[in-house]
């Protein structure tokens, strides 16, 4: 499975480096399911939900670039920095991290963490 989220990390990072969503949906299952353990009002529960927040936070101004990728045994980590929410917090840009599980070849759970070492120790414990 190492080739294949190897190609999907690269995928994800062309697809967010280039902002456009189209070359996005594809790397994301029919039933992605982005969000915490928890069920929120905010929680993703399908490809056209998270299409659908990334819109709406590009068309807010919203940018992200990643600054880099590591690969897990099934997951992809992807730190990015985030600029355009609040002029304040993101003049540098905000560091998020998020761990993208891969199922069969596609993006089935997407997770964000708050550092970048709890987002390392979950590549290979996501299940």
């Amino acid at each position: 499975m190492t080739d294949t989220v190897e190609i999907v990390a690269q995928r994800l990072r062309a697809a967010f480096d280039s902002g456009d969503l189209t070359t996005l949906a594809p790397l994301l299952r029919p039933d992605v399911r982005w969000g915490g353990e928890d069920e929120t009002p905010e929680t993703c529960h399908s490809r056209a939900d998270v299409l659908a927040w990334y819109g709406k936070a590009a068309e807010a101004g919203v940018r992200a670039t990643v600054t880099e990728t590591v690969s897990g045994p099934d997951a992809v980590l992807l730190g990015l920095r985030v600029t355009g929410r609040d002029p304040v917090r993101t003049r540098r840009g905000q560091m998020i991290y998020q761990v993208f599980r891969i199922t069969d070849g596609q993006v089935a759970d997407i997770r964000g963490y708050p550092n970048r070492d709890e987002a390392v120790a979950t590549l290979s414990s996501v299940d």
